[in-house]
């Protein structure tokens, strides 16, 4: 079985509302599943790829959700060869098994029996079944789904390309923005908030507000005061991704990264105590380092 690097440990769903009464079912390896939403649509067939939405929860209590990642994981449903010993000793996952069995549009929960596990999952130690809500979105050929990702892959090699060559130009506009800071020259654009985190908003963009919990990407490029780069993602080619409000960056990205929208191009001026502290960062950062950081939110996330 191939599947995509983002797939099951982070999920999510919409559950339809308003269906038929809902059927219930057990999969071959024995995965209870009630069917909320039956639409009628096409079935996978061995070799396909599914496209889909899920979520894992115990009682009302979402743990992982895939929409939260920003992008539908994808599965490739193997051929299953009753004369195969390997694939006879192999045990799909409760994912992958209904989506052999849902059309396009359906929507299930899987119940996963735990009361024979001796050391259940983090947060589903008082619990005895986990449910897994799956909807089927997609289904594309293995040839269709080569072709679709050999056109992404192009279009992702096109955006590195396009970042790259930029760097020049954002190194000169931190430079300009460097040295206007420094000579007090930006004082009258300059916001400051109550932890001392300074920024100037260069574009508002026009996209969505950035939220806590959710993926974010940005291009970066960072300097000191004296206008040393330490470190960009220009010469890279792609943006930096992390989720915002988790702790996963500094706290001055946090706390600025929080302000922007979809779009927008901003520099921030972050103190130490909101950056690296005492300790900095070696070797490219010295103790009690003020960092100046000059942001791009893509417009698509």
């Amino acid at each position: 079985m191939r599947i995509s690097f983002i797939i099951v440990a982070a999920l999510s769903i919409l559950l339809v509302q308003g269906c038929k009464k809902e059927e219930t079912g057990v999969t071959p390896s024995g995965y209870e599943y009630i069917v909320h939403t039956k639409s009628g649509g096409e079935v996978p067939k061995p070799g396909d790829y599914v496209y889909f939405h899920a979520q894992l929860r115990n009682g009302d209590s979402v743990y992982y959700a895939s929409r939260e990642m920003g992008q539908e994981p994808f599965m490739q449903i193997t051929a299953q060869d009753p004369n195969d010993p390997m694939s006879a000793m192999r045990t799909p996952s409760p994912v992958e098994e209904i989506l052999r069995i849902i059309g396009v549009g359906d929507s299930v929960t899987v119940l996963i029996r735990l009361d024979t596990i001796p050391n259940k999952p983090p947060g589903f130690e008082n619990t005895n079944i986990m449910y897994y809500d799956v909807v089927s979105l997609e289904i594309k050929s293995e040839a269709q789904f080569q072709m679709d990702a050999n056109k992404q892959r192009e279009a992702e090699r096109g955006k590195r390309e396009a970042a790259q060559q930029r760097e020049p130009e954002v190194a000169a506009t931190v430079n300009d923005l460097v040295t206007r800071y420094n000579s007090g020259q930006l004082n009258s654009q300059l916001k400051t908030t109550a932890s001392g985190l300074k920024y100037v908003i260069l574009e508002e963009g026009g996209g969505k507000k950035l939220e806590a919990n959710k993926l974010v990407n940005v291009h970066y490029y960072g300097a000191l005061t004296d206008g040393t780069m330490f470190d960009n993602s220009f010469s890279r080619g792609t943006p930096f991704t992390f989720t915002l409000g988790r702790g996963q960056v500094i706290a001055g990205w946090e706390e600025g990264i929080a302000l922007l929208r979809q779009g927008a191009r901003a520099i921030f001026f972050i103190p130490s105590a909101l950056g690296y502290g005492e300790a900095g960062s070696p070797p490219v950062i010295p103790g009690n380092a003020e960092l100046i950081f000059y942001v791009e939110v893509p417009q698509e996330m």
